[in-house]
């Protein structure tokens, strides 16, 4: 029959390379050959293209919104965070020169981002988020790497902290880091005026052709947060004196991290929408709240975006109308399921308003989004946790190890989670996710398998495989019997809500917390163990979840009473 061929690539990103492939390269007469790639073949013959628009890599729209505007014209489908008015990408000015006619590489930029990781690694909150540095040349990246591992050695908790991300730190550069990504990306621009305060228009890969390529593939590397480390400043770049489109870019680049101001702004569609958006909004300020209309940095808008007046610069709630935005959307999925699901994991309440309920009733509507507005007050006022000073005598402070780990999800593509037979994939979220509730477990497979919710008839589909597992004397589920037995781990800042929590790990962290306070009332006892699991407040839920892990190590003898504090009975 006849053969069909799908060639998948992105012409604004890197083809095929040598450059850097031997260890002698010379920047500044650097001719790099961009070997030709099959997907210009393709482009060249003029075989039917289509292009993928929805970008999901950016855990914040600033992060990808540079790129958006100066390499794909504003083509790409990105979606605004809660946070929308804040910036995820950070200029950090640095004071130093370019050592030109030396080693090439700069020190003081170095430095800065040694010291940025280091404070990063040594602070609890910040060490959950892996680290990526990307330098714009090889000799900058040697000095980084060295410098890091440097104070590493000297510091062997930092080097135990780095040791134990989820994912390790890298240091590369601009031609290699195709295809990585991290939660916070730190860039040592490098270049800049040297010591006689002369500025070469020389930036080695960038002068190239296909050099803004190579800076279209840095700077979108970031899931979270981005740095950009430079002394150099967008004015000290002349156009006048360099045609690379490269240099061109990063001028522009560095006007993005210095003010947020974009070259040329993604082209927004008319709103036809907005009439209503205003109204809406209007209705909605009257109440004391705080309302945007048409929040977003590409073509896809929320309508409206709505925040408290104590808390203005995060939105809530984010409304989506039946404008041009819903026309221009190509397929009723996208439109009903894939744009409300991504912005809920971004941490919105989407509500659907049509046009036609809003002329015929609006307070109906004003009520329905009063009702989704202060149903999530409802759920926040919950008792904080405040910091607490024990006062334990130094006899009986201990080393305690932590038994704390990351919760690591199953990974594997749609097509593969659809094409796998229900006990397969249900032994593959066990064996990877276990101990696992059978709520979350049946959540797990809806998600992999691409979303859409956990309906009775699923539940009941996958009840059916129970027997095959182990079900702990709490309710949650292992691969076998053997895998629980000796369970001492837990894992805090999953996301997952109190209830689905196995018990087994609320008693890992009850455990570890006796070790470390030796006696404690139970209510204290709670609220440590609350924090080691990374609860941010302590509401009902997550106390009826420490409640029966108490229960359950009384029961099992682990525990005993002394006074009004439990302990540890000895061995346990």
């Amino acid at each position: 029959g006849p053969m069909a061929l799908i060639v998948v690539g992105d012409p604004k990103q890197m083809p095929p390379t040598s450059f850097f492939s031997t260890s002698v390269v010379d920047e500044d007469e650097a001719a790099i050959d961009d070997m030709e790639s099959i997907l210009e073949d393709c482009r060249t013959l003029e075989i039917p293209s289509l292009q993928l628009s929805w970008h999901y890599r950016s855990r914040h729209e600033s992060l990808i919104a540079f790129s958006n505007n100066e390499y794909y014209d504003g083509s790409l489908v990105t979606f605004p965070s809660v946070d929308d008015q804040c910036t995820k990408v950070h200029h950090v000015p640095v004071k130093g020169v370019y050592d030109k006619g030396g080693k090439r590489s700069n020190r003081a930029e170095a430095e800065a981002i040694v010291n940025e990781i280091a404070r990063r690694l040594a602070d609890e909150e910040l060490a959950k988020k892996s680290i990526g540095v990307i330098s714009f040349s090889m000799a900058q990246q040697t000095l980084i790497e060295d410098m890091l591992q440097e104070r590493l050695d000297a510091d062997k908790k930092l080097a135990e902290v780095a040791q134990g991300m989820y994912e390790p730190i890298f240091v590369k550069n601009l031609e290699n880091v195709q295809g990585d990504e991290r939660d916070v990306i730190l860039f040592s621009i490098g270049y800049g005026p040297d010591k006689t305060g002369k500025l070469s228009m020389n930036f080695g890969p960038l002068n190239s052709t296909g050099g803004e390529r190579r800076l279209n593939v840095a700077v979108t590397r970031a899931r979270q947060e981005m740095y950009v480390f430079s002394i150099l400043r967008a004015n000290d770049i002349d156009l006048r004196r360099t045609q690379a489109k490269g240099v061109e870019g990063l001028k522009h680049f560095l006007e993005f991290a210095e003010g947020q101001s974009l070259v040329r702004s993604a082209k927004a569609p008319a709103q036809g929408s907005s009439v209503v958006a205003e109204a809406i909004a209007e209705e909605l300020r009257a109440r004391g709240y705080v309302a945007a209309t048409g929040v977003g940095r590409s073509r896809f808008k929320v309508d409206v975006a709505v925040a408290d007046k104590a808390t203005p610069d995060v939105y809530r709630v984010g409304i989506l109308l039946d404008g041009e935005g819903y026309r221009d959307t190509q397929t009723t999925r996208d439109r009903e399921v894939v744009q409300p699901s991504v912005l809920g994991g971004l941490r919105w309440k989407v509500i659907r308003v049509w046009s036609v309920d809003w002329f015929n009733n609006r307070q109906r509507v004003i009520d329905r989004i009063m009702e989704r507005l202060t149903e999530k007050e409802k759920k926040d006022t919950a008792e904080p946790i405040t910091a607490l000073k024990f006062d334990i005598s130094k006899e009986q402070v201990v080393e305690v190890k932590s038994h704390a780990a990351d919760y690591v999800q199953a990974k594997m593509t749609e097509r593969q989670a659809k094409g796998m037979v229900d006990e397969v994939i249900l032994r593959s979220v066990i064996a990877t996710e276990q101990p696992i509730s059978f709520p979350l477990l049946c959540k797990r497979v809806c998600e992999l398998r691409g979303g859409g919710r956990v309906t009775p008839t699923i539940t009941a589909q996958l009840s059916e495989y129970k027997a095959f597992f182990h079900c702990d004397e709490h309710g949650a589920y292992w691969l076998n019997k053997a895998a629980a037995e000796g369970y001492d781990t837990y894992r805090p800042g999953s996301g997952r809500d109190a209830a689905d929590i196995p018990v087994a790990e609320l008693m890992s962290a009850l455990r570890e917390a006796l070790r470390e306070q030796v006696a404690i009332e139970e209510d204290t006892l709670m609220l440590v163990a609350s924090k080691k699991m990374g609860f941010a407040r302590r509401g009902a839920k997550v106390d009826d979840a420490l409640r029966r892990a108490i229960a359950a190590l009384k029961t099992s003898g682990a525990v005993e009473m002394v006074g009004n504090n439990l302990r540890l009975v000895q061995g346990a």
